[in-house]
């Protein structure tokens, strides 16, 4: 990328007011395929976290927005970018402008798209039409006329539900990993035994579905709900917070820089406009923060 398409530095921000973030739940029929819908709108420069999570699609609808990642800092791709799953944090930049987006979990990546999970991961690419049979252009062309919320999240129904309708169901093997990855087995073993297939197996189809092999999985899984944990306490102890597989603090440090690139104490310290608004709503909304998967199909 050249120097022109660099993205301008963002004072960093902790004024809240300036962020907004709206968040809906799907239709009933898509809650075990998509997370929610989210509108985001700043007024002016914002820097914030993208944290790991699962899959996503995103548009930029105004403004200019940049995603930096220990990989790339690259423009978000105007069309619509299709965000394969993470197992490191990114930084969202914007100069002030309005997004919008979805998070896939990994039955809905599975139901919805063609491309295995890991060949996705840490990846951004262009939404194009062979992901959704939508062009991306289309569907931001869409969202980007004046309408209201609620128009956004029948355009998102409407593309997903359509999806679900044409695609087949997803593999029984991986609707069990799902549902065991749930309670976190210990160790990849217990995973195989308790998904009823052998290691091999399991660690072949949480490449698949998930973005990542059972161990690393696991892995973020125990640090995600340590963070979940640690968004909603105001002034955390993260003793008395990480999770109890951690061996002690430095395990726990250790974890953290691995998945979020700074220490536990840094992070506290830094300014998080938009992931402290999109965690308000997430509470109004009933979406829990620990990042816990949502019901499976069936």
């Amino acid at each position: 990328m050249s120097d022109a398409d660099a993205a301008p530095a963002a004072p960093p921000t902790n004024d809240l007011s300036t962020t907004s973030v709206r968040i809906y739940l799907p239709d009933e029929r898509l809650r075990s395929f998509a997370t929610f819908y989210y509108f985001v709108e700043c007024a002016g420069p914002l820097e914030d976290f993208l944290y790991p999570e699962w899959g996503n699609v995103r548009f930029s609808l105004s403004g200019s927005w940049w995603v930096e990642s220990t990989q790339t800092r690259a423009a978000m791709p105007q069309i619509g970018a299709l965000f394969g799953p993470t197992d490191r944090a990114a930084k969202a930049i914007s100069c002030g402008g309005k997004s919008a987006g979805f998070g896939l979990t990994p039955l809905g990546w599975q139901r919805m798209l063609d491309v295995p999970a890991d060949r996705m991961a840490n990846r951004i690419v262009d939404l194009d039409r062979a992901f959704f049979g939508v062009a991306g252009e289309d569907l931001r062309a869409r969202l980007a006329e004046p309408t209201t919320d609620q128009e956004g999240v029948a355009v998102f129904d409407r593309l997903l539900l359509d999806r679900l309708a044409e695609r087949r169901p997803n593999s029984e093997a991986a609707i069990r990993i799902d549902r065991v990855l749930r309670d976190r087995p210990s160790d990849v073993a217990a995973f195989a035994a308790a998904a009823d297939m052998p290691p091999r197996t399991l660690g072949r189809i949480c490449k698949q579905v998930f973005g990542f092999g059972a161990k690393r999985l696991l892995r973020r899984q125990r640090f995600l709900d340590t963070l979940g944990q640690i968004r909603i306490t105001e002034h955390p102890n993260f003793s008395t917070l990480m999770d109890a597989e951690y061996f002690d603090l430095a395990h726990f440090n250790h974890e953290f820089h691995e998945f979020m690139g700074l220490s536990p104490s840094q992070y506290i310290a830094v300014p998080r406009p938009l992931m402290g608004q999109a965690a308000l709503v997430q509470l109004q909304a009933g979406i829990p923060l620990s990042f816990k998967l949502p019901p499976p199909p069936g």
